[in-house]
């Protein structure tokens, strides 16, 4: 049987179809589209935990914010790149507008969420090529950030960040270079999940990762813990600098790239106590930048994820050291929770 191919207009089509039929939410699925504009004090990072008064998220040590938390509805973003034919190898601008659901205003305010306020994943579909940056702002509310991509072939562009007064957005929007005409099924990812206890080098930083529980569970919270050695030496990494405010950051996809785990490193050394004393952070949650850069970590740094279905992962972990950023690749699977 001949297999179907597309043009890259068609491809355009089908993925900007998948993505606004599959919306994200962190750490979850979207299940629902009714809006609810009720307000909260949630935290940025986590989204689950609101509260009806102002404080600090126990679980990462940030701000709560005034928001909607409970308004699931997708903002509208218009993304465009200049020139509007994308070349491999070749710079392009990307540009950005976001807009409110229901009164179509232009937002022209976000919340800083781990030092940044927009967090920019350009992702191929077949996962081999990953790129976490940031774009800037302009008076007009535009967004921008110059970039290249390394080979023909489509890629999802993953625009995550939280209008102040709304809910955290995650959406995606597809880019298709020219020259591409490629079969859509073909291209897409067929993850491998890592072999236990493998090691990975990048540069000066040797990565191994373990899992608890041992196994992941699709719907119930798992840790990665990574340990961190000298790649010449063998000997612990005790020189981590933060990025991003943490000692680490982790986005992690689905094979599908439908589900997602945005995550920063856990900080918290002990939770409140009986008397409801406050929790003690790794990094104090109102540590100043000069603080950030004078302090060191590792060589263990956890990150919590919820994987919302069973299935493969890629995780995508990056560290600082020596002023460069390090990024790890690590696959594993999510199974179903046990009945």
């Amino acid at each position: 049987m001949r297999k179907k191919s597309y043009t890259p207009a068609l491809i355009v089509a089908i993925l900007l179809a998948a993505s606004s039929a599959v919306p994200f939410l962190k750490s979850a699925s979207i299940t629902g589209t009714a809006p609810n504009e009720d307000t909260a004090w949630v935290c940025p990072m986590h989204p689950e935990y609101t509260m009806d008064v102002a404080g600090i998220c126990p679980r990462c040590g940030m701000k709560l914010v005034r928001a909607a938390p409970f308004d699931v509805r997708d903002y509208r973003l218009d993304f465009r790149t200049i020139p509007e034919v994308v070349k491999p190898g070749q710079k392009f601008t990307m540009q950005f507008k976001m807009f409110r659901p229901g009164t179509g205003e232009q937002v022209k305010k976000f919340e800083v969420v781990h030092e940044k306020q927009f967090h920019l994943f350009v992702i191929s579909e077949d996962m081999q090529s990953f790129q976490h940056i940031h774009p800037e702002e302009h008076d007009d509310g535009t967004w921008t950030i110059e970039a290249t991509v390394p080979r023909e072939g489509y890629y999802k562009v993953l625009s995550d960040f939280m209008p102040s007064g709304g809910a955290p957005q995650f959406l995606a929007r597809p880019l298709v270079t020219a020259g591409y005409s490629g079969d859509l099924a073909e291209s897409s990812a067929h993850l491998v999940p890592d072999a236990p206890l493998a090691k990975k080098a990048v540069e000066d930083i040797t990565a191994s990762v373990t899992y608890d529980p041992e196994v992941c569970m699709a719907g119930l919270y798992c840790h990665l813990n990574f340990h961190l050695t000298d790649t010449a030496t063998g000997l612990p990494v005790s020189d981590l600098q933060t990025y991003l405010g943490a000692f680490g950051h982790t986005l992690i996809m689905s094979e599908d790239m439908v589900q997602y785990v945005h995550s920063h490193p856990l900080d918290i050394l002990a939770q409140p106590d009986d008397d409801g004393g406050p929790p003690v952070f790794l990094i104090p949650p109102d540590a100043t930048p000069e603080y950030l850069e004078k302090i060191r970590g590792g060589p263990d740094v956890t990150f919590e994820g919820l994987m919302p279905k069973p299935g493969h992962y890629r995780a995508w972990t990056q560290f600082r050291r020596g002023d460069k950023i390090h990024t790890f690749e690590f696959t594993f699977d999510a199974v179903p929770p046990k009945q």
